[in-house]
């Protein structure tokens, strides 16, 4: 995923990465998130399909703001034995 030849922003959060011209989602032969072949991992359809119900519900019960004062997140990435995000705060509003 860090790979400029396949990236155009590979060391920032970009969801353009994954959107064409005109704003709908593609798959990008360059991201493998559950592996290929035959270590493909056999949960991939459960987990996106949790994945999708969870964001889901919680877009439907919750509008995501920053909390005041915050005028934007740290999208770096901190490097260790896995990548994480910097820590940050959300409100949480019902909708």
């Amino acid at each position: 995923l860090f790979d400029p030849e396949y990236w155009e922003t590979p060391h920032q959060f970009n969801p353009g990465h994954f959107l064409d011209k005109d704003g709908n989602f593609v798959t990008r032969e360059a991201f493998l998130a559950f592996s290929a072949g035959h270590r493909m991992c056999l949960g991939e359809v459960l987990a996106k399909m949790e994945l999708f119900i969870i964001f889901c519900s919680l877009l439907q019960i919750f509008k995501f703001t920053l909390p005041e004062g915050i005028k934007e997140v740290n999208t770096d990435i901190i490097f260790g034995s896995t990548m994480k995000p910097h820590p940050y705060k959300l409100c949480a509003v019902l909708r």
